[in-house]
Order: C-alpha cells, then structure tokens, then sequence
C-alpha cells in the first residue's frame, strides 16, 4: 500500500488545496496521503473540494500548532 507525506507547513491558501488535490488525483486504490498545513482555510476548503470523490475517505486530526489531513482512496 502506497503511503506519502507532505509537509504544506507555511503555505497559505490556495496552494495546500492545489497540491492535495493533484497527490490526491494521482493516488491510486488503497494509498494514503498525509498532508501537515498550518493554514485553517485548508480544513474547510479540502473537504469541499474533495466531495465529489466517493471513492475518497478524509480524516483531519489536530496535532501540537497544525493539522494532519490524511486522505485515502478505495
């Protein structure tokens, strides 16, 4: 299973959204992706942007000053 991290700390919106969203597009079935931003726009703008993929699971946990949002495909 195919498991990345990607470190957005620092980056503002759009860019954390735009490069979630080209990993995510790339993910094949069964990877995760594990992305660290620091930006709170990116926790409403990804969920959004991501809904129309029922094949995608997202999951945003709070870590010490940032969130990870890891994404996984079916």
């Amino acid at each position: 299973m195919e498991e990345k991290r990607i470190d957005l700390l620092g980056k503002v919106c759009p860019y954390p959204v735009v490069n979630l969203i080209r990993e995510v597009l790339e993910m094949k079935s069964g990877g995760t992706a594990r992305f660290r931003v620091d930006d709170p726009l990116a926790l409403r703008s990804v969920p959004e942007e991501l809904e129309e993929y029922d094949d995608l699971h997202i999951e945003i946990l709070p870590r010490d000053g940032h969130w990870e949002i890891e994404v996984s495909r079916d």
